[in-house]
């Protein structure tokens, strides 16, 4: 068993979020909650995410009605078990609870790290980048180095980021050291995952904001949410939820 499965039942501290993006998003629309207990207790932490992202938005999206947890944690699996390829299906549970648990720790929408997953790997496990990035989060060796010192999370090589889980872990880390850097703003931090912080500081600088990989993931994010409020059984929801994702894709 992986490190990162070990982790759960983590307690939650929730923040009050003032900032409110501008909207450099197309179509706008957010998912919600996760596959975990944890989360049914603490959907909050969820919801200000989501609120923090879509900034005014946020009021009329469907987010806000995605309020059963239950329901929200078997979407979850469901969609997760719909956007892996075949040969990795059977590692669609631990893949969920991942999510759930990493997000839960970090405070973030574990639906928007399905985005970032998605938009990363399309959820190959086994993805290897062009330039050496790894895995479901496409984390470089180096960078995992680095996670590791700061969050606690035993990276145990470059094989292990390799393992679904551990990547998400330290993904999902990531995501929540460089939204702590960049005062919660969506737009950076998003931005900063992909071409990192110091290059995102510099666009800033010059006065040039960040936009492409931003839009890319909340198009994918938006998708996905707009697959969960379809009527019908899970299963079919999460296939809406992975057409709507190819269509913004392809």
């Amino acid at each position: 068993m992986s490190t990162g499965m070990q982790q759960s039942g983590v307690l939650l501290q929730r923040k009050c979020f003032s900032s409110v993006l501008a909207m450099i998003f197309i179509a706008t629309g957010f998912l919600s909650s996760s596959v975990h207990a944890a989360l049914m207790k603490t959907p909050d932490s969820r919801l200000l995410h989501a609120r923090e992202l879509l900034g005014r938005s946020f009021q009329k999206k469907v987010v806000r009605k995605a309020n059963d947890g239950t329901e929200v944690s078997d979407f979850i699996l469901e969609a997760t078990r719909k956007f892996l390829p075949k040969k990795h299906k059977v590692q669609s549970k631990e893949i969920a609870s991942a999510i759930v648990n990493a997000s839960e720790e970090y405070d973030l929408d574990p639906v928007f790290v399905m985005a970032v997953i998605q938009n990363e790997s399309s959820f190959d496990p086994k993805r290897v980048g062009t330039s050496g990035e790894i895995g479901l989060m496409q984390i470089l060796p180096d960078t995992a180095v680095w996670i590791s010192s700061f969050s606690g999370q035993e990276y145990q090589g470059k094989k292990s980021l390799l393992d679904p889980v551990m990547n998400i872990w330290l993904g999902a880390a990531l995501l929540g050291k460089l939204r702590k850097q960049f005062d919660s703003e969506g737009r950076l931090y998003v931005s900063a995952y992909n071409a990192g912080a110091t290059k995102v500081r510099k666009l800033v600088r010059n006065q040039k904001i960040p936009k492409i990989y931003v839009q890319a993931v909340m198009k994918r994010y938006i998708a996905i949410y707009d697959g969960f409020r379809k009527k019908g059984d899970l299963s079919l929801r999460s296939s809406e939820a992975f057409q709507k994702v190819m269509s913004v894709t392809n």
